[in-house]
């Protein structure tokens, strides 16, 4: 167990609640992503010394803060709704949901925000200065009036040529609660093209969504999936037509039959097979290659390794280490190609 970790539970056992972020409680762990079994053991951690954090660090972006609290003796009252008494914003309820809005990093930053009564002058400012589409319009950190962008304002002006408030540019906003399932969320940002987040906790609007935001988290997440598509192809490459079908079925599992049945060439295998044919020295001298296979096979273990964490599709993604070591190997792939040529 870390220092850090035992240092929060003095902390709490003394009535503080100390404070970290999620990526930090991670570390503390020897982890860098929320995967399952990695949950599973900092949950029970926190349970066995009777703590809890708030938010839920499984529920947040990984940068987000989190605060450790001594589990509450009864049950919390949950928090009754806000009146938005004037308010223009539609919020959907939540659901429960592996890959939540939350865990953005857009939905936690905060947002720029203008009152009703404000001058357009001071909206358009904002926007230019910050380099916005839109902007909240709100009375108070909790009562999201609507919102005012570029295409709003240029409507109005298409019917009148006067505008003054923000108010008269003003269009109704869609809010969604941070526990919203990412993917049910991703509907309506493409529908209308952002969202604001509120806290469930507290109903305070904490980020804005926008169809940008959710392209370049899809890009994050897309391009891992795109480069273990491509080293998976040039690994079938190299050992395409090297392996006798019986070598190919050795490497399944014994008590698959029906698998093993199907193996008839290397393109039915997983990547762990193939790593697995070419541990043994005299399967890998059939390739032909003039590199160490101790050095291939361990590179080749730790894409193995990555990949496993990509088919997750967590939105926590891979460190830029775990990148690298993709793009290398993929190099390396190629350069043994063209060598072959």
């Amino acid at each position: 167990m870390s220092k850090e970790f035992d240092e929060v539970k003095n902390d709490v056992g003394e009535g503080k609640e100390p404070t970290t972020t999620v990526r930090e409680l991670l570390r503390w762990f020897g982890v860098r992503r929320r995967r399952t079994g990695a949950v599973k053991r900092i949950q029970s951690e926190l349970e066995g010394a009777g703590i809890v954090t708030s938010p839920d660090f499984t529920k947040v972006w990984i940068d987000a803060e989190i605060t450790f609290k001594k589990v509450p003796e009864a049950a919390a009252v949950p928090v009754p709704a806000w009146d938005d008494q004037g308010g223009s914003a539609t919020t959907y309820t939540a659901k429960d949901a592996n890959f939540l809005i939350s865990m953005l990093k857009a939905a936690n930053c905060g947002v720029i925000s203008v009152k009703p009564q404000d001058t357009v002058e001071k909206a358009i400012t904002l926007m230019l200065a910050h380099d916005f589409s839109q902007l909240a319009v709100m009375s108070n950190e909790r009562t999201l009036n609507g919102a005012i962008s570029w295409k709003t304002i240029g409507k109005r002006l298409s019917h009148e040529n006067h505008l003054v408030e923000v108010k008269d540019a003003m269009e109704a906003a869609v809010a969604v609660e941070d526990s919203e399932a990412l993917f049910k969320a991703t509907k309506l940002i493409i529908d209308h093209e952002f969202v604001f987040v509120r806290s469930s906790n507290d109903k305070k609007v904490t980020g804005i969504v926008t169809a940008t935001d959710l392209s370049e988290q899809f890009q994050f997440l897309s391009e891992p999936f795109l480069l273990i598509g491509q080293i998976e192809n040039q690994v079938r490459n190299l050992m395409n037509g090297k392996y006798s079908v019986e070598i190919l079925q050795g490497v399944c599992n014994e008590n698959d039959l029906e698998r093993k049945e199907r193996i008839q060439s290397i393109a039915d295998l997983t990547f762990g097979e193939y790593l697995r044919i070419i541990q043994k020295p005299e399967h890998w001298d059939l390739l032909g290659l003039r590199v160490d296979r101790t050095v291939f096979c361990a590179e080749m273990d730790k894409v193995r390794e990555i990949r496993n964490d990509v088919m997750h599709f967590d939105p926590d993604g891979i460190d830029e280490d775990q990148y690298d070591q993709l793009r290398r190997f993929s190099r390396l792939m190629d350069e043994l190609d063209a060598l072959a040529q």
